[in-house]
């Protein structure tokens, strides 16, 4: 998911954030993966024997992680964005033209989420959005934060779980509370967005294909800027092979990504960004730890200088 890196100011400053957030993420999951598994004890039956075969009693001690997992959830993703191939060394990230841009230094898009469980399947939660740079932005001024809007989330898996085909919806609603976001700039007072996540198990394979996307409705408030957005269009279609119980080749496509402003044509004031292809391997380290390192190229400029190294960081504590 695209996010404009050239918006607004540094809100605040925060030295090694990234290590705090995964270290703290990695110690989290590390507690859930290695819950005591020590085998429960039979009680002791004492008085009168009884003739036939002996019935054992066990039961199961469950974790603090595992009884908290139950009710609550702490999950990070991240995209980092990097140099072009071109150019590795490079702290800046090119554009869809190859071209370095010093306002888009190498980042870590952040998406910090924690809720309470109703059930398997439902969650309500709220969202922390932030941009960590580890080079500084601008370049050389030391590593920052960078704080967005946040949100707030309602997930419901399996709204279709049927023949190998799983639909997760969720709607989130983004508050304007950063003023280096779009909404406080725009005087927007709300952003809704119904978002759905559908997978594909192909059967007798190792392939699972599927699609994300996303409509955005921004609300206006009083004073609404000029030719603010009034919605956001976001599809990618996707594919999974598993190679291995842990490694997977995949595929993202961002293929729609279509915004328009008001005072324009609801139709004909719609503009699509560059469609981008994003193949990787993925490799789950551990049951709640993951690591999707992944090339972007631009099939309209297919060059080493508009191509870049990317990765997808996902963690959860439970």
């Amino acid at each position: 998911m695209l996010v404009d890196h050239r918006e607004g100011e540094i809100l605040m400053k925060l030295r090694n954030w990234e290590a705090v957030v995964l270290g703290g993420l990695t110690v989290l999951a590390s507690q859930g993966v290695f819950a005591d598994t020590s085998p429960p004890t039979s009680p002791t039956v004492t008085g009168t024997a009884v003739t036939g075969p002996t019935v054992s009693t066990t039961t199961t001690q469950q974790s603090v992680w595992d009884k908290i997992g139950e009710k609550a959830t702490l999950s990070f993703f991240g995209i980092y964005r990097g140099a072009p191939l071109s150019d590795l060394g490079n702290s800046l990230q090119p554009d869809t033209g190859g071209n370095l841009d010093p306002s888009t230094p190498q980042s870590v898009e952040s998406y910090l989420t924690a809720g309470y469980k109703f059930d398997k399947d439902t969650m309500l939660g709220v969202g922390a959005h932030f941009f960590y740079y580890p080079v500084g932005s601008p370049v050389g001024t030391g590593q920052d934060i960078q704080m967005y809007d946040p949100s707030i989330v309602l997930s419901k898996s399996n709204l279709i779980n049927v023949g190998g085909l799983k639909v997760t919806g969720r709607i989130y609603a983004e508050l304007p509370l950063s003023s280096a976001d779009r909404l406080q700039r725009d005087h927007d007072s709300i952003a809704i967005s119904p978002t759905f996540i559908a997978n594909y198990d192909v059967p007798h394979t190792a392939l699972t294909v599927g699609a994300y996307g996303y409509i955005t409705a921004y609300l206006p408030g009083s004073n609404l800027a000029e030719h603010a957005r009034s919605y956001k269009m976001y599809f990618a279609p996707t594919a999974n092979y598993q190679l291995s119980k842990r490694v997977a080749a995949t595929l993202w496509v961002d293929l729609f990504q279509i915004t328009r402003n008001r005072g324009t044509g609801f139709v004909s004031g719609m503009s699509n960004y560059t469609v981008d292809i994003e193949p990787g391997i993925n490799w789950d380290i551990t049951d709640k730890i993951s690591i999707n390192p992944m090339i972007n190229f631009y099939p309209a400029t297919p060059t080493l200088a508009a191509t870049s190294l990317q990765a997808v960081i996902m963690a959860k504590a439970f």
